[in-house]
C-alpha cells in the first residue's frame, strides 16, 4: 500500500476502521434494540429493515451530491454522522428516534461508500483502479472479520461500551482525511440538477441492465450469512448449525484476505463482462455444492469456490460501472447502482419463504438460477456498453 499517493493510503485506513465500527456493533444491534425498546424480533428487523430501505435510497442522491460538492468534507460529514448515531443508539428508548438513528447511520455509511469509490477513481490511472478496488474490499473483510469479535467480548464486560467506541473510531477516522487535499468538483462540470440526472441515469440502458443484474447477484451475495443460517437451523441441530456457520465463515474470511488482491490483479476492463460471467458461474457451483453438503468438510469446500466469485464479483462490479459512468456523474453513477443493495433486503425474505414453503435444498437451486440471470444481464450490459462505443467511435 505505500506505493500508492497519501490520499489513497489515508483512505483505504479509513475504510477498515469504518468497517471495523459498523462491525462492532452489527452482532449487538438486535439484542440492544430488542431489549432497550420492547420489540419482538420480527419487529426489530423490521425497523432495521425500514432504515435501510431508505438510506439506500438516499444513497441515489448522496451521489448526485457527491458530483456537486466536495468530496473531502462529504466524507468527513459521513464519518461525523456515523460517529454521533453509534453514540445516540445507546440512549434508545423511542422507537421513532431510533429509526432516525439507524436511518443517518445507514445513509452515512452509503455516503462514505460511493463518496470513496469516487475518489479512488479520481486519483488513480485507470490500470491500477482494479487493484486497489481489490485491496479495499480485503481491508472491509478484515474489519468484518475481526470487528464482532471485539464488539462481543466488550460488550461481555460492558453493554454499551461497543457502541461508544464503535463512535471514537469513528470519529478519529476523521481526521485522516482532514490533511488529504481538497477534492472540489469542477464548475464547468457539475450536474445541472438532481431531475437531470436521474434522466440521464434512466436513459442509460447499460446501468439499468448492470443495476438489475447486480440486484439479483446481490441476493446471493449480499446477506449470504443470514440464509445459510436459516436453511441450517432448519435441517441441523443448533449446536450443528452453529459449529458449521462458524466454521464456513472462517473459511470465507481467510480466502478472501489471502487471496483477493492477488486475484483482483489480474482484473482487466477488456475482459469485465467475461469475469463476471465466471464469478456469476463460480456462485452457482457454490451454492449447489451446499444443497448437497453433509460434512463440515464438503461445506467448507462449497464455501471456498462461494467465495472465489464473491471476490471477482464485488470489484467487477465497481470496476465496470467506473468504466461506463461519464466523469462529472461518477458519483451518480456509484449511486445508482447502490441500489442493488436491495438484493440484500431481499434475500432472507426469499429464502425464508422457500424454506417455509418447499424441500430445504430448493432455495439453493432458486438463488442459483437468480445469479445466473443477473450474471446473464451483467454480460449483456457489457455487451451493450461495448456496442455504444464502437458506435462513438464510428
Amino acid at each position: 500500500m505505500t506505493t500508492y499517493s497519501l490520499v489513497i493510503r489515508r483512505l483505504m485506513i479509513c475504510s477498515l476502521t469504518i468497517v471495523m465500527s459498523r462491525a462492532m456493533t452489527s452482532p449487538l444491534l438486535t439484542l440492544f434494540l430488542s431489549s432497550r425498546l420492547g420489540l419482538n424480533q420480527q419487529d426489530v428487523g423490521l425497523l432495521m429493515g425500514i432504515a435501510v430501505f431508505i438510506a439506500t435510497l438516499l444513497g441515489l442522491y448522496g451521489g448526485y451530491i457527491i458530483d456537486r460538492l466536495e468530496k473531502r468534507k462529504l466524507l468527513i460529514l459521513a464519518m461525523l454522522s456515523s460517529a454521533v448515531g453509534f453514540s445516540l443508539l445507546t440512549f434508545a428508548h423511542n422507537v421513532y428516534l431510533t429509526t432516525l438513528t439507524l436511518v443517518i447511520t445507514e445513509t452515512a455509511s452509503a455516503l462514505f461508500l460511493i463518496g470513496s469509490k469516487a475518489i479512488i477513481s479520481e486519483n488513480l490511472p485507470v490500470g491500477q483502479r482494479a487493484k486497489v478496488f481489490s485491496l479495499r474490499y480485503t481491508l472491509t473483510n478484515i474489519g468484518y472479520a475481526t470487528g464482532p469479535m471485539l464488539g462481543v467480548v466488550i460488550a461481555g464486560h460492558l453493554p454499551v461500551a461497543p457502541f461508544f467506541i464503535a463512535s471514537a473510531i469513528a470519529f478519529c477516522s476523521l481526521f485522516l482525511m482532514v490533511g488529504i487535499p481538497r477534492t472540489a468538483a469542477d464548475p464547468q462540470h457539475v450536474p445541472r440538477s438532481f431531475f437531470d440526472t436521474l434522466v440521464t441515469l434512466k436513459n442509460d440502458r447499460t446501468l439499468i441492465l448492470f443495476t438489475g443484474g447486480s440486484l439479483l447477484s446481490t441476493v446471493v451475495h449480499g446477506r449470504y450469512t443470514l440464509y445459510l443460517s436459516q436453511f441450517l437451523l432448519v435441517t441441523h441441530t443448533p449446536e450443528q448449525a452453529l459449529r458449521i456457520l462458524s466454521a464456513v465463515l472462517a473459511c470465507n474470511a481467510v480466502t478472501v484476505i489471502l487471496m483477493q488482491y492477488q486475484i483482483g490483479r489480474f482484473l482487466k476492463r477488456e475482459q469485465l463482462p467475461y469475469w463476471i460471467c465466471l464469478g456469476t458461474a463460480l456462485f452457482a457451483i457454490g451454492l449447489i455444492g451446499f444443497s448437497f453438503a453433509t460434512t463440515t468438510l464438503a461445506w467448507c469446500a462449497a464455501m471456498f469456490v462461494f467465495t472465489l466469485g464473491e471476490m471477482i464479483i464485488y470489484p467487477a462490479e465497481y470496476l465496470f460501472v467506473d468504466t461506463i459512468a461519464p466523469e462529472r456523474l461518477r458519483g451518480s453513477y456509484l449511486g445508482a447502482q447502490n441500489l442493488a443493495a436491495f438484493g440484500g433486503a431481499l434475500s432472507p425474505v426469499i429464502c425464508g419463504y422457500l424454506l417455509i414453503n418447499s424441500p430445504a435444498p430448493t432455495m439453493f437451486y432458486v438463488l442459483a438460477c437468480l445469479t445466473a440471470v443477473g450474471g446473464t444481464l451483467c454480460f449483456l450490459a457489457g455487451r451493450h456498453a461495448r456496442l455504444s462505443h464502437a458506435d462513438v467511435a464510428l
